[in-house]
């Protein structure tokens, strides 16, 4: 996505982000522009998207940062939405904290195996944190996260990665249900911060809310082809996630049902 100056912020997000606030671009922003807002030594992120379907999920982020606030999970913290028109198009804002560190994947690229398999141990800790905290209940659904799914997926045909034959076998071959716990639900690693103390956190939460935790285990652990993951750090991270390990048809289930989001 593009950068964007705050000529066009809401004035209602004024009071949070000073017309004077500099601002820098991360390396993020695949479906919404972000930037860090630096005013008198205060940073938030300011997140702006006007693509109608991508817009959607910035109102669900809004929805789960403000849901999650008091969960102990580290997460951003909300500060702010709201909403205008740019040339007749809804423009959406999200104003949060930012969490320090730097993606996941591009650490785990960098380390070396010891340090690879202490962070997939950390990671599997916070999975299990996340998964037993309970779902708020502005985030509450009526039905089952995998009928959902698959239901999106099949309106997303036209424009996602997936095919129809491939959804036809995703559909015919779904796992068992499982008890619904509150996933992230797009936790790819590039979603879990890393800062100089190891300490991680979970950002851009669109799709967080009750669903399968195995999506989420099976997401965090599809890091090909940047990173091969080794025997010891799977290990590790299920003995930090504290269960036996998913086995690997499941897990290729789900990333093979992220093709169609």
């Amino acid at each position: 996505m593009g950068q964007f100056s705050l000529a066009g912020l809401p004035s209602a997000l004024a009071e949070h982000v000073p017309a004077q606030a500099r601002l820098s671009y991360p390396q993020q922003g695949r479906t919404s522009d972000v930037a860090f807002a630096e005013h008198e030594g205060r940073v938030v992120v300011v997140k702006r998207c006007a693509h109608p379907v991508y817009l959607d999920w910035l109102r669900r982020e809004h929805v789960a940062l403000r849901a999650l606030a008091g969960s102990g999970l580290p997460v951003p913290t909300h500060i702010a939405y709201a909403e205008n028109e740019d040339d007749g198009v809804a423009v959406g804002w999200l104003v949060a904290t930012r969490r320090a560190g730097r993606p996941l994947l591009g650490a785990l690229m960098d380390a070396a195996e010891p340090e690879r398999v202490a962070w997939l141990r950390s990671l599997g800790e916070l999975v299990r944190q996340l998964h037993a905290t309970p779902v708020p209940a502005a985030l509450a659904k009526d039905k089952d996260w995998t009928s959902r799914q698959l239901a999106q997926a099949r309106a997303n045909l036209s424009w996602c990665d997936g095919t129809s034959a491939g959804l036809i076998e995703l559909e015919r071959s779904r796992p068992p249900p499982v008890p619904q716990r509150l996933i992230h639900g797009d936790l790819a690693l590039d979603n879990v911060l890393v800062d100089a103390e190891g300490t991680l956190s979970l950002i851009d939460w669109a799709d967080g809310g009750p669903g399968d935790p195995r999506h989420d285990i099976a997401l965090a652990l599809q890091t090909k082809p940047e990173v091969e993951l080794t025997a010891a750090a799977l290990d590790a991270f299920f003995a930090g996630y504290g269960t036996a390990p998913l086995d690997r048809g499941t897990r290729d289930w789900f990333v093979r049902l992220y093709d169609y989001f």
